[in-house]
This record gives structure tokens, C-alpha cells and sequence, in this order.
């Protein structure tokens, strides 16, 4: 028998526990020959939120809400290359009105291919950097609103990557991937397909939290990671390529363009993106209904820029904040409204991510449609958010 079960004998004092908890890094399991592991991680996000029109008689509405709900699981099986990962979101707006799944994630990987890893299932499609960037590690209470807009969301497919390509010590990646186009958990209906190319440098050297905003690290060492992608969604049906609302009638073409990058050193970071979407060809549709009734379905040309930057001082783990962002209609018969959007922030973070108490406030501005007058909407709005990351 092992000489750890005989009388007297104890394990290795550096031997891994099977079992293990902690704080941050959730529940964890492995089998003694390594062959399996699970790391099991719960997160919660809990909201209060206050908007107002800027005018008196405009209407206000107050709200709390559990903004996320998140649980998952991510380890390995039978190899330590082989790589899982799967999340389920349990709040309201982690799933969407017509499909209420909590799945979000569920996707496996194989790492052992330095330049040429594969990851298949549901996932993030690899487009822009803030949207990849997870929703728990945002210097915001939430994403930019050309993130919102002009961003890619999950969708099923398969991809091949890097994060070190050419053994340069982490310097250059990339990800090509290929996805069904119509989003998360979505058949596929017709021949079109989305093509996704994103590539990224770190030519000041590789840094670990090059996809986490704020540098909670506060090192006196520059750091800066800038990243480009391409896309092109062949026979979408939804308004925003992969979210939105669908078409009833129709499909659209879109090509997608972005440019990003984030710097940090010292406690200061920024972070800027760029977003561009435009159909390919025709950019408007009119067809007839089944009783008549005819509609002109349009596709949402635009682009859209972000800017923010924060602060985490060097006495406390507090951090101010700021960002600017627009985003902009390309040709007068594009669906997009105009948007606008300056939000400051006040961010506390006792343990990273992990624990953090977030404070923003955001001046709104977007282009509504009154009585076939175009006319612009403005708001103020206020939340409070704590993160819990267990």
C-alpha cells in the first residue's frame, strides 16, 4: 500500500490538495494521476440604477436589479491541453426575451499547439477588445454604448489562435474563426456564414492584464496592447449582425472594421476603440407581408469610437474614471440613431475584480423619431454596482 496511509506517515507537504476553496478562485478539484480538473467560480453582480430625463417634466424610474448571475466551470480532461469551459447566466438580461437559455458558454479547447491552438462551441467571437474583456473586469459598471451597438456578441463556431505566436514571449497573437452569424445558441438557417480576424501586439512586452481594465497592478512599468479585427457576416438575419432584433422579410451582408488598444502604467489607464459596420451591397429591402401590408427593413450603418481612462492611487484601491463615446449613422437611410454618451466613475476595489463597489453616472444622448421629426432624447443616469467574484 502508499506509504502515505500507513501508520505515522503523512503527504508530501507540498502535495496538492484533491479539494481545495478559495477566495477568488473558486472551488477547485483534480484527481490525484492529473488526468481531470474543475474550477468552479460564482459571480454576482447587484445593481441600483436611477435615470432621468434632463428636462423636469420628463419621466424617472428607479430600479434594482441583479445585473448578472453567473456560474462556471473550466478545467481540463485527460490532458492538460485539453481545456473546457462552461458558464450559465441566471439574471434576466444574461439571456434574451425569445430564448430564455442560461447557457452562454460551453466550449472546448485543445492548447497544444503553441501556434495553432483550436477552441470549438459556444463562445465570444474574438472581434473587439472591450466586448472580449469580461463583463467582471470592466473599469465601467458596464460597456461602452458603441460596445452595445457595433460590437460582435457569442455566436457557435470554431476558431484557431495564439497567444504566442512565433515563441516571441507573448508579443503577438492572433484568431480566425468561422460562426454560424446569427448569435448565441442560434441555428444556422442558410449558407451564410461569419469570418472573424483579429490580430494584437504587445510591443512594450507581454503583460498579463492586457484583458482587464484598470491597472489594479499599479506597476511602474509601461504597458500597451493594440489590436485590429475584420469580420464579414454573410446572410445575417439580425439587425445587428449577431444581437438585435430580426428581420421579418430579409437579410444583410455586413462587413465589420475595428481598431483598440489599452495602456496602463503606474495606476493610469486608457483605453480607446474604434468600431465600423456596413452592408455589403444593398442596405435596403422592401417586401410585402402575408396580409398585405408592405415594409422597407434598412440595415444599421455606422461607426462608433470610445474613449476612457482611470486612476487607481497609490494610498487605496480607488480608482476615478472617465469615458467618452459616439457612435454615428453612415448614409441617411441607415436604422442607427446617433448616440452620445460621458459617464465619470468612482470605483472601489478591496480585492481586485474579485470584490469591487462601482459608482458611475452618465450623461445619454440619442436620436429619436417624434412624429416623423428627428429629435434628440437626453438623460441622466446613476448606478451603483457591487461585484462579487467567489
Amino acid at each position: 500500500r502508499p506509504a502515505s496511509s500507513r501508520r505515522g506517515a503523512h503527504p508530501p507537504v507540498d502535495a496538492t490538495p484533491p479539494v481545495a476553496a478559495e477566495w477568488g478562485r473558486g472551488l477547485m478539484f483534480h484527481s490525484d494521476d492529473d488526468l481531470f480538473s474543475m474550477q468552479i467560480r460564482g459571480r454576482a453582480q447587484l445593481q441600483a440604477f436611477v435615470e432621468s430625463g434632463v428636462s423636469a417634466s420628463d419621466p424617472a424610474s428607479v430600479d434594482f436589479i441583479p445585473r448578472r448571475l453567473r456560474l462556471t466551470f473550466r478545467g481540463h480532461l485527460l490532458d492538460a491541453h485539453l481545456e473546457y469551459y462552461v458558464q450559465f447566466g441566471f439574471a434576466p438580461r444574461d439571456m434574451e426575451a425569445n430564448l430564455l437559455i442560461p447557457l452562454r458558454d460551453a466550449q472546448l479547447a485543445w492548447t497544444g499547439i503553441r501556434d495553432a491552438n483550436i477552441r470549438v462551441g459556444v463562445m465570444k467571437v474574438p472581434f473587439t477588445r472591450q466586448r472580449v474583456i469580461s463583463s467582471g473586469a470592466l473599469q465601467f459598471v458596464d460597456r461602452s454604448i458603441v460596445n452595445a451597438e457595433l460590437s460582435l456578441d457569442r455566436d457557435n463556431g470554431i476558431q484557431i489562435y495564439s497567444n504566442d505566436l512565433f515563441g516571441l514571449g507573448g508579443i503577438l497573437g492572433y484568431q480566425l474563426g468561422v460562426f454560424g452569424g446569427d448569435g448565441r445558441l442560434r441555428a444556422n438557417n442558410d449558407l451564410g456564414l461569419l469570418w472573424v480576424a483579429r490580430v494584437q501586439a504587445q510591443p512594450l512586452g507581454r503583460f498579463d492584464d492586457a484583458y482587464s481594465e484598470a491597472d489594479l497592478t499599479r506597476s511602474t512599468t509601461p504597458r500597451l496592447s493594440i489590436g485590429a479585427g475584420f469580420a464579414y457576416n454573410d446572410q445575417t438575419s439580425r439587425q445587428r449582425s449577431t444581437t438585435g432584433d430580426f428581420y421579418q422579410r430579409t437579410w444583410m451582408d455586413y462587413f465589420h472594421v475595428e481598431a483598440d488598444l489599452i495602456f496602463k502604467v503606474a495606476g493610469f489607464s486608457l483605453q480607446g476603440e474604434f468600431a465600423y459596420r456596413q452592408a455589403d451591397g444593398r442596405s435596403e429591402v422592401t417586401s410585402m407581408l402575408p396580409d398585405g401590408t408592405e415594409i422597407t427593413e434598412r440595415a444599421r450603418n455606422g461607426m462608433g469610437w470610445m474613449v476612457q481612462a482611470g486612476y487607481v492611487f497609490d494610498f487605496a484601491p480607488i480608482e476615478l474614471a472617465a469615458r467618452y463615446a459616439d457612435v454615428v449613422r453612415i448614409g441617411e437611410i441607415s436604422a442607427l440613431r446617433p448616440q452620445r454618451e460621458l459617464t465619470v466613475g468612482l470605483n472601489w476595489y478591496p480585492m481586485g475584480h474579485d470584490l469591487k463597489l462601482q459608482l458611475d453616472g452618465s450623461y445619454l444622448a440619442n436620436e429619436v423619431s417624434a412624429g416623423g421629426v428627428s429629435v434628440t432624447q437626453e438623460r441622466i443616469q446613476a448606478r451603483l454596482q457591487v461585484q462579487a467574484h467567489f
